[in-house]
């Protein structure tokens, strides 16, 4: 048979939680088209107690690929290889086969061509039963044969558990392959996945071989692992591998490393889906599951690639294209900011009025010229909300000091990551730097919009003690001018008293001065000034200690809390989420067009 029509390039996701009771579909004869709908529609996703298997598939990674995306993937794979390949001298290993839910839509005569191998006794027979003549045997991939892959010596110098038809295509040049795997993804961690701990999962013969590489944190995932195998393996043969998984080897910071040391295929084709399909997993925050298929022969960098994908709705239907976006991390947005050297001490900061000296990583260094602090963990849509602003340094890892010299990038970190329209097929796209200059009305914009938004937690606390030191918290990003202040009517005296010993305007104030807004930003400002000004009118009548409220430079998240929960300005709030949400839509607008953020 001919080679079918190369398209695009292809990914599929191992997570896929299956359904309660998937054994009971892959039993004797294969079902019709329709008595599989009306199988796969009773699959329901019920809480029970786990059984021990269910747990050490659990522990494992072990997730079974829903059926109608197993077929989906087959069609994939005949685009990108050729129709009926088992006749045109390919044979097709899953290493990680499970129940063999990858080929249950396989013809009975493919059979001969596949081998099937997992690590569970119980699905070696489970599979002898559905694919009678496949060749079907239990073995553990990361540690079976090891030695014999990745040293000089012949397959067939050692002794081996892979059986021996097997060793004796893996020996002929002329065989071609198809490795179609959905590997095991689980990562070795204190908390592990579903609260349970995975400290020791990773522990395999392979993981020490990517610590030779200088392959870092991605050796603890077992999918990667599998990938690292699949790469010696198969190296030097004509070979396709089609992989569910997630999309974080194409894209994600941590797998740097590993694309340009291992990673690095031809793509091919593939689709995307939403994990909300998988039982197990939190409809609630769905990620794109991807099926991309690979030519193994080709050797190419991600980056250098373009990588279009079919989206599939949940009956594996058509939803459009999704173009996967490979940069190197030193594009991303997150290496964008300035980090100036932490090098004086000051209280650290959990929240807007939270100080935290007392936890074991003290994080209590800010740089010279502090405005207040970035906290922007991670670097992917899925993190976006894992971002504020704090007038202290973050306790935490994720955090840098503003300072004058690289305010304007960090507004427009936090402004535009608080406003992606996030869905779950942009839900792993990586935070790019824009393409060009921002031009000044999106900083304006950006800027404007922190001050109200609700991460923008920046505030004004005094004597706050921190290794026996006593600190006073400057808000930086107070927006009004003392002489605004100075107009007003102040009903605590002893407000007003640090007005009159403490009157020199805060950055913020200074920067919006010079600054010429259009009509929704300096409507917001004028609200924000009288938002204020009621603030100190009605400030003894206000719960102002329970927000540690005590100079005139108080924070917009400390004045904010004051107000509402005294019912007090519900009107001017309301226009002010308006406004927000108004500008924030442009923000967002403005960073599509800089490439900040994916269009789709």
């Amino acid at each position: 048979m001919g080679a079918c029509t190369h398209c695009g390039g292809s990914k599929a996701i191992n997570l896929a939680r299956y359904f309660s009771g998937s054994l009971s579909l892959l039993s004797s004869a294969k079902p019709t088209a329709k008595r599989m709908a009306k199988n796969f529609s009773s699959f329901s996703k019920q809480p029970g107690k786990a059984s021990t298997g269910e747990k050490a598939r659990k522990f494992e990674g072990a997730f079974y690929t829903p059926l109608p995306f197993a077929r989906k993937a087959l069609t994939y794979l005949e685009k990108s290889i050729c129709s009926k390949w088992w006749k045109n001298n390919y044979r097709l290993w899953d290493m990680a086969a499970g129940t063999g839910n990858l080929e249950w839509f396989l013809p009975a005569d493919a059979y001969p061509s596949i081998y099937l191998s997992t690590l569970h006794q119980e699905d070696v027979q489970h599979c002898q039963r559905i694919f009678p003549g496949a060749t079907v045997f239990q073995y553990d991939y990361l540690n079976d044969d090891v030695e014999s892959v990745f040293d000089d010596q012949s397959l067939s110098d050692r002794a081996r558990r892979k059986p021996d038809n097997l060793i004796r295509d893996l020996l002929n040049p002329d065989i071609k392959w198809i490795i179609f795997i959905n590997p095991p993804f689980a990562t070795s961690q204190k908390a592990g996945y579903s609260g349970e701990s995975k400290k020791s999962v990773s522990d395999t013969k392979i993981r020490p071989l990517m610590h030779e590489w200088g392959l870092g944190e991605v050796s603890r995932e077992l999918f990667a692992q599998f990938l690292f195998r699949i790469r010696q393996e198969f190296a030097g043969k004509e070979a396709h591998l089609g992989l569910f998984s997630t999309l974080k080897y194409v894209n994600s910071n941590n797998d740097q490393k590993f694309r340009d040391k291992v990673f690095q295929f031809g793509f091919e084709d593939g689709f995307v889906f939403s994990s909300a399909n998988f039982s197990g997993t939190q409809s609630a925050n769905p990620f794109p599951v991807g099926f991309l298929v690979w030519d193994l022969r080709k050797k190419k960098k991600l980056e250098e690639q373009r990588m279009e994908v079919t989206v599939l709705d949940d009956d594996t239907s058509k939803l459009g294209r999704k173009l996967i976006v490979a940069e190197h991390r030193d594009r991303f947005l997150s290496k964008w900011i300035d980090r100036p050297a932490a090098t004086e001490i000051f209280p650290p900061l959990g929240s807007a009025i939270s100080v935290k000296g007392g936890n074991t990583d003290v994080r209590d260094r800010v740089a010279k010229g502090f405005l207040a602090s970035l906290m922007c963990n991670g670097n992917d849509v899925q993190h976006h909300n894992n971002v504020a602003l704090l007038s202290g340094p973050y306790v935490s890892a994720g955090a840098l000091s503003i300072v004058p010299e690289n305010f304007d990038k960090a507004l427009i970190v936090h402004a535009v990551r608080k406003n992606v329209r996030k869905s779950w097929i942009n839900d792993r796209d990586q935070f790019l730097q824009p393409s060009g200059e921002p031009n000044t009305a999106f900083i304006r914009r950006c800027v404007v919009w922190s001050l109200v938004a609700d991460s923008n937690q920046t505030a004004s606390l005094r004597n706050v003690v921190h290794k026996g030191e006593t600190y006073q918290i400057i808000n930086h990003f107070f927006p009004l001018k003392v002489s605004s202040l100075k107009k007003w009517d102040i009903s605590d005296s002893e407000v007003a008293h640090t007005l009159k010993l403490d009157n020199e305007d805060r950055f913020m104030a200074r920067w919006l001065a010079d600054q010429k807004l259009d009509s929704q930003c300096a409507e917001l400002l004028e609200i924000i000034g009288n938002l204020y000004q009621s603030f100190f009118k009605h400030f003894k009548d206000l719960p102002t200690a329970k927000y540690k409220v005590e100079h005139w430079d108080a924070g917009w998240w400390q004045i904010k809390r004051c107000l509402v929960e005294t019912g007090l300005e519900a009107e001017r709030f309301e226009r002010v989420e308006e406004l927000k949400k108004n500008i924030g839509a442009k923000i967002c607008d403005e960073a599509l067009k800089l490439g900040i953020i994916s269009a789709n």
